[in-house]
């Protein structure tokens, strides 16, 4: 009956209109929340059906304003960006370890050489002999501590890589989950966009941990792929990252450090190959290169002031206090075991003659400290060191420069997901005012269709 169709008609876009406020509604409410994205329902017309009107209104679906391009370069900030942050933090760390004020092994060498300079003065003098020693005790000691430092900074960020592959392994099996979640809601034509929200912000997370590559489906789900082309989730399959101990000896503390890799079913591990990024690909490269490097280059000055030291301490010409020749002051295969061997303080070699009066062993350490080593690139010992400190500094001043850069990267790549995906209260009001007066509208059909039927029946009766 004709006059049945306008009910039908209002019913449709009371329902159309309903669900378009319950999604205006759920903008509002998700203002604040961090990761959700502006969602807008999708009014659509009823096609006719037998006649030429047609049915009305409905909500063909409900669309998340989301740009997957820039999502994709989001991801890519993110592990960018938590590298950068990583890396400043390890490199902040090593830095410390080569005090600009205060006591390091810049201030030993010159404390160690001015002692040298007060043997030459009084070679005989029993006082000076012992201080000569302590001083040496102190620059081997400062030379050990900054390579445990060294070492103990190593070692923390292999336990880090550790952990993060276990987080990151958490990440993996949540977005897995949140696949067979997100294609069963949406097999049947419904929608999950706030599953969809949080799979995003899993992603990001993820991202953080290394650099990932995710491709979607077409049944809603995602693959992810590490950087190297791995895969790590395929539909509702989580691959397991592992770690395994590399060769032993690799540490600088002599032990091994932790490979990542994926884990098979058999419980092999497969070393994943190039750089992961993120905050693996940074603390990997921290502690694989930048730690070994530093080490290496205070072993370079270790074992070059022992050498220098102690071809003084042991020439045949040399003469201790009681006219024998010197054994070695130093002893040691690197800064983290330099030790001083000479205990005693008659056995300084500060003369080349038989007279306990020659300082020529004196003046031969104290030249030492002016003398240039091919072995340090041409340098003095106090300016190597001078440069590996400087070399410390600007690493950490550069890494710092890049956080910067890459935070300045995200915010405005943040400001273009807010410009798109964020909720913006003054068109949810305006849309709140749209949809209550179109189901206003419908209403008042239902009214004017049901005083039309009354007006029918009144004339049948």
């Amino acid at each position: 009956m004709a006059l049945f169709a306008p009910l039908s008609i209002a019913r449709q876009a009371l329902l159309a209109q309903q669900r378009a406020l319950q999604v205006t509604g759920q903008n509002i409410a998700n203002v604040n929340t961090p990761g959700y994205s502006r969602q807008r329902a999708v009014l659509t017309n009823v096609p006719p059906a037998g006649d030429v009107i047609g049915g009305g209104a409905r909500v063909a679906s409900v669309e998340q304003a989301v740009d997957p391009f820039l999502e994709a370069r989001r991801l890519a900030s993110a592990s960018t960006l938590a590298a950068a942050t990583t890396n400043r933090d390890l490199l902040d760390r090593i830095q410390n370890a080569f005090p600009v004020q205060g006591s390091n092994v810049g201030t030993a060498l010159q404390n160690f050489f001015a002692a040298a300079n007060a043997l030459a003065t009084s070679p005989q003098d029993l006082a000076v002999r012992a201080n000569l020693l302590d001083r040496a005790d102190a620059l081997a000691s400062e030379l050990r501590a900054t390579a445990a430092e060294a070492a103990t900074s190593q070692r923390d960020a292999d336990r880090q890589v550790v952990q993060t592959t276990s987080d990151a392994n958490q990440l993996l099996t949540s977005i897995a989950s949140l696949n067979t979640t997100i294609r069963a809601a949406e097999i049947g034509g419904g929608t999950a966009n706030d599953l969809r929200d949080t799979r995003r912000e899993a992603l990001t997370a993820l991202a953080k941990d290394l650099d990932i590559h995710v491709v979607e489906q077409s049944d809603g789900t995602v693959n992810v792929f590490a950087a190297s082309g791995d895969a790590l989730v395929l539909g509702n399959d989580a691959a397991t990252l592992a770690t395994q101990a590399g060769a032993g000896g690799a540490a600088l503390d002599g032990g091994s450090v932790a490979q990542v890799g994926l884990q098979d079913a058999a419980g092999t591990v497969v070393t994943l190959p190039g750089s992961l990024g993120g905050t693996l690909g940074a603390l990997i490269a921290v502690r694989d290169q930048t730690a070994p490097l530093i080490t290496g280059d205070l072993d370079t000055l270790a074992t070059t002031l022992r050498d220098a030291v102690n071809a003084v301490q042991t020439d045949g010409a040399g003469r201790d206090l009681d006219g024998l020749v010197g054994a070695p002051l130093f002893a040691g295969t690197g800064a983290a075991d330099l030790t001083v061997v000479l205990t005693d303080p008659r056995g300084i070699a500060a003369a080349r003659s038989a007279n306990p009066g020659d300082n020529g062993g004196a003046q031969a350490l104290l030249a030492i400290g002016d003398t240039t080593f091919a072995a340090l690139g041409g340098a003095t010992l106090n300016d190597f060191f001078g440069g590996v400190q400087a070399h410390a500094g600007a690493i950490t001043r550069a890494a710092d420069e890049q956080v910067t850069i890459e935070q300045t990267v995200a915010a405005s790549l943040d400001a273009q997901r807010d410009a798109i995906s964020g909720v913006s209260l003054e068109e949810e009001f305006t849309d709140l005012i749209r949809f209550q007066r179109g189901f206003q509208a419908a209403s008042q059909l239902i009214v004017v269709s049901n005083h039309m039927l009354d007006d029918l029946l009144g004339l049948i009766r």
